[in-house]
């Protein structure tokens, strides 16, 4: 649920999320000592993080007010990059047992000589509304805990009213792989979150060829950054995002329950792409 909350110097667009213990600030505007201040006494007392998106130029007011930085989008704020500033209200949950092996994951993936390749997209489709309950069935089927409920197909028609673009590929007339592109219009900027393949269709391509509409359809939709936030322990989610030319912002630190648990994230970033004249 996202919170206007203001005063006469500053306010803040808060998201409660209560199911992942977190609270995050998704825009701010005036004083940003007020910013900082609105925060503080905001946040609810079940919150275990708190989450910035700051602008460059007020990252240092909020680092003095006992946030630290653990990643970045570049060109996130129509062409201004954005950094992930967080605390801790319980300080166990910034202590991640997985991180040294998970950071060996991006850095074998970061060594790895950088190509990109042509992808054929051409049996992806934009999802429409009626594809919903389809949609909800595949990812009840992919996920056991997932961060929003995409299992709910009222939910999924909710997103797809709202702006979110859902892409699919169908195999024998169902529906064995999805993603999707939440956009924030205001900035220029779209989060391609949501990829889920069955496993018995995986090894195929498809979350690339899935990517790879997405991104045709925002560049001419004149979105300019693209980003992800991917599990941490997911080689092969974070080695399509390097192979398709994004750049690494850094971990959030036990961001979210997805999967099967809390779990670290990695951020991927595409910033400035220009639409084709």
């Amino acid at each position: 649920m996202i919170t206007e909350i203001k005063n006469d110097i500053a306010a803040i667009s808060a998201y409660s999320d209560a199911f992942n213990k977190r609270i995050r600030i998704d825009d701010y505007s005036g004083d940003t000592h007020g910013v900082l201040a609105l925060i503080t006494e905001s946040t609810p007392a079940w919150a275990e993080k708190i989450i910035v998106k700051s602008r460059n130029q007020h990252a240092t007011v909020f680092l003095s007010g006992g946030f630290i930085r653990e990643a970045e989008i570049k060109k996130y704020f129509n062409g201004s990059d954005m950094f992930f500033l967080v605390k801790y209200p319980l300080t166990q949950r910034g202590n991640s047992a997985k991180l040294m092996d998970e950071r060996k994951v991006v850095t074998s993936i970061l060594d790895q000589k950088y190509s990109v390749t042509e992808v054929d997209a051409s049996t992806v489709a934009l999802a429409k509304e009626a594809d919903a309950k389809e949609l909800a069935e595949l990812y009840a089927k992919v996920f056991q805990v997932y961060p929003t409920p995409l299992n709910d197909p009222a939910y999924v028609r909710k997103t797809m009213e709202e702006g979110t673009k859902y892409v699919l590929i169908r195999e024998q007339n169902r529906i064995v792989s999805a993603a999707s592109a939440e956009i924030n219009r205001q900035y220029a900027n779209a989060e391609l979150t949501d990829c889920a393949t069955l496993p018995e269709a995986r090894g195929k391509g498809h979350i690339k060829k899935l990517l790879s509409k997405l991104e045709e359809i925002l560049i001419a939709d004149n979105i300019h950054c693209l980003y992800t936030i991917a599990r941490a322990e997911s080689y092969g989610m974070n080695k399509v995002f390097y192979q398709l030319g994004y750049s690494y912002g850094g971990m959030l630190i036990n961001n979210c329950f997805i999967y099967s648990g809390l779990e670290d994230m990695n951020v991927w970033y595409k910033g400035g792409t220009k639409p084709k004249v």
